[in-house]
């Protein structure tokens, strides 16, 4: 073989491993500038618009002041608790699990938040679990009585 033979080969190897070189870069290049791209901000229907209007600022008119209203006086409860019973609040941040019976092993059957009230209708014989009723949904229940609520009437 002669010189400029060689040197053709040895050209035609260097440009074909160029081009799979680039080629390969490119490549790659491409597939990961998509798989990095962020994807577009969602849209969801009760977002509000993203345009904003210039609305013209009102000019104040005088209006004349209304006369005060008398501060409606509250009403006393009106709702007659069985006997026995007394208003509570739920001190436990988490709220409490409401049970069907006095016990841990029993049936979930609901549960009340943290601040909401109930009426607490009677202790388990231990005293460690009060059966209460939520004022709002009258659901009656089991929960651990034991730090976990507030009695808020003063008689005990």
């Amino acid at each position: 073989m002669s010189f400029s033979g060689f040197t053709k080969v040895v050209l035609g190897f260097t440009i074909a491993i160029a081009l799979l070189v680039g080629g390969s870069v490119a490549a790659i290049l491409s597939i990961v500038a998509k798989l990095t791209a962020l994807p577009p901000k969602p849209v969801f229907d009760n977002a509000p618009p993203l345009t904003t209007q210039a609305t013209p600022t009102p000019t104040p008119t005088p209006t004349p002041t209304p006369a005060p209203t008398p501060a409606p006086t509250p009403t006393p409860e009106t709702e007659v608790l069985p006997p026995g019973a007394y208003r509570v609040r739920i001190t436990w941040p988490q709220g409490l699990l409401i049970r069907s019976a006095p016990d841990f092993s029993s049936a979930n059957i609901g549960g009340i938040a943290a601040n909401q009230q109930a009426i607490a209708l009677e202790a388990s014989e231990d005293g460690k679990w009060l059966r209460i009723r939520i004022d709002s949904t009258s659901q009656e229940g089991w929960v651990v009585g034991q730090g976990t609520l507030e009695r808020l009437d003063g008689d005990r």
